[in-house]
């Protein structure tokens, strides 16, 4: 075979075979982003739900201590065990706190696999309970965009707006960098080659029942990248909840949640 053959055909494997290892590579990072190994430090808490619809946010050791002593939850409350993880700093809290309060340029929610989009006019087609993970969505959302507008608000004054310009100008900022998208297989390839999920731009990823959760938990994998992990719907929004007590965010009155 001579050289100019051989040089086509390394031509047409470099075009064929190059994308595709680049596909794969990026799809495995996405695996990792999930399945990050042992974390540097962990911590346990528990959100008691009861049926007085208020939200309790306990470590585990003041949880043992209360029944211990003897005070259990109301009769009907539900009792979310939820592990928060940390690979970045070696604190759970810290990292949660860094990565949701940081500055970004864009932030986006990835609500859930694509059958979650059933929940709009087909419900029984969902492996999940549409109601609580439309919540989660919704709260979630609520509380980065809260956030995120803060953060571009303090921008505006530092860019020597006067008070009423720079809500403006944050308002206007937060819903031009905001996105909601389905866990597809572009998002879990933007995801792996950090294309989102970075210093830059923040990503909140929820895995639930639809999307194969395994174990209750949140975690930052990296910079820029939450992922909330929950085996059911209703855990999903509990954790919400835990998020919104650690990095002490509260809602205006008549907003959001209650949170004990």
């Amino acid at each position: 075979m001579n050289q100019k053959k051989l040089a086509v055909i390394f031509i047409v494997l470099l075009i064929i075979v190059a994308p595709i290892s680049y596909f794969m590579y990026a799809y495995h990072e996405f695996s990792n982003v999930l399945n990050p190994g042992p974390p540097k430090a962990s911590s346990q808490y528990i959100v008691i739900y009861t049926p007085s619809a208020q939200f309790y946010v306990l470590t585990e050791e003041q949880y043992r201590k209360l029944l211990k002593e003897g005070t259990r939850p109301p009769t009907g409350s539900r009792i979310y065990n939820i592990t928060v993880d940390s690979y970045i700093t070696g604190s759970p809290e810290v990292d949660l706190n860094l990565t949701i309060r940081s500055f970004y340029e864009y932030f986006t929610i990835v609500i859930g696999d694509p059958s979650v989009e059933n929940c709009k006019d087909n419900p029984q087609m969902y492996v999940g309970d549409c109601r609580y993970r439309t919540l989660t969505v919704s709260e979630i959302s609520g509380v980065v965009s809260n956030i995120f507008t803060i953060n571009y608000y303090i921008k505006g004054l530092e860019m020597g707006y006067d008070n009423t310009t720079a809500k403006q100008y944050a308002y206007n900022q937060t819903w031009l960098r905001y996105r909601k998208v389905y866990l597809t297989f572009m998002t879990k390839f933007d995801i792996g080659r950090g294309k989102i999920g970075n210093p830059d731009h923040l990503v909140i990823l929820i895995i639930g029942p639809a999307e194969g959760a395994k174990e209750n938990r949140i975690f930052a994998p990296r910079r820029g990248v939450l992922v909330i992990e929950g085996v059911t719907d209703d855990t999903l929004r509990a954790e919400i909840t835990l998020i919104e007590k650690l990095i002490g965010f509260t809602w205006l009155s008549g907003e959001g949640n209650t949170t004990g």
